[in-house]
């Protein structure tokens, strides 16, 4: 079945969107593989949907949850994605496929999370036609974010939030605006190694003193918990790329 058929079909069985609320949806991806997403949408018609990519092994854990159970406090993920969506119209929690639950960085790079993506991408181009669509990763899925935009001209924006090096190495290509987000102390993908390259796009520098500079010896730590996942920071980092999305500029650090 033709990609374009999957979407309108799955479409058809969801409806439109809802403005104000939350809705998990199955969408067709590749013969015999979905990909659920979460949508959250404002009170207004979206001006934007953001399609957020998850790094580690790329898993939401979409399965067995329901709308409205999951945290609402806006320094956690899915509270700090809530408050975009009230900003920019909606946002999309993306999980990994029925068929691969678990994404390696080689499947990142492979045509199956690619088609998956562009799938979810055309559904919700047709959800939502009044919106510019904006592929959001974190971690590794800063990379899927560039490396697919990179292969699917329907993205119009691409953010990048504490990116590695190789995911930077994407963005000279996309020829559309990028945003970078890079925590000062990240002790997962240190921010010396992904500079060179975020500078020269607008690039919001977080830092907290809540953790330790970062050196050769600082231990390596990816969790939520710290300056990698953003942690205390989340409200305030995604206010600020709202704003970008919004009016295009961003301020320069968030203390």
């Amino acid at each position: 079945m033709a990609l374009r058929t999957m979407a309108l079909l799955a479409l058809a069985l969801h409806g439109t969107a809802a403005l104000g609320g939350e809705v998990l949806l199955d969408i067709p991806t590749r013969p015999g593989a979905t990909v659920r997403v979460l949508e959250m949408t404002g009170e207004h018609a979206a001006s934007h949907v953001v399609l957020y990519l998850a790094g580690g092994t790329g898993q939401r854990g979409l399965l067995g949850v329901w709308p409205g159970s999951l945290p609402t406090d806006p320094d956690t993920l899915y509270g700090a994605q809530r408050q975009m969506a009230q900003q920019v119209g909606a946002m999309v929690a993306v999980d990994t496929a029925s068929d691969h639950e678990v994404l390696t960085m080689d499947d990142r790079q492979g045509s199956a999370h690619r088609q998956d993506i562009a799938a979810v991408v055309a559904f919700m181009r047709a959800r939502h036609p009044q919106a510019r669509i904006v592929l959001m990763g974190s971690s590794n899925g800063a990379f899927s974010a560039a490396h697919v935009a990179n292969r699917l001209p329907t993205v119009d924006q691409v953010v990048l939030v504490n990116a590695s090096a190789d995911a930077w190495a994407e963005a000279p290509h996309l020829k559309r605006p990028v945003l970078g987000v890079h925590h000062k102390r990240d002790a997962c993908l240190p921010f010396r190694d992904s500079y060179p390259k975020a500078r020269f796009y607008p690039l919001i520098v977080a830092d907290s003193p809540a953790f330790p500079p970062v050196s050769i010896a600082t231990p390596r730590d990816c969790s939520r918990e710290s300056a990698h996942g953003l942690h205390g920071q989340l409200s305030q980092v995604y206010r600020a790329i709202g704003a970008w999305l919004l009016t295009g500029a961003a301020p320069a650090t968030i203390p």
